[in-house]
């Protein structure tokens, strides 16, 4: 939507009574709360393994013990 029509859109919405503004409000949230519900949901345990090729043959210790190492 362009930022015209959205400006005259403020402008109608403006001249309402406040009742009617509070209806257009809670009709746009209980849209805006639909939409939200739709999307996925991430999930963190769906990025298990996600870099295991990369860490593949490397000893976690002896990484940790080189990056500790590389500090002094």
């Amino acid at each position: 939507m362009s930022t015209i029509n959205t400006q005259a859109i403020y402008r109608e919405i403006s001249q309402l009574s406040n009742n009617e503004k509070i209806i257009i409000l809670s009709k746009l949230l209980l849209e805006i709360s639909t939409c939200i519900k739709k999307e996925p949901k991430l999930n963190i345990y769906d990025m298990k393994g996600i870099g295991k090729k990369i860490w593949e043959g490397i000893d976690a210790q002896e990484y940790v013990n080189q990056e500790r190492a590389s500090w002094e």
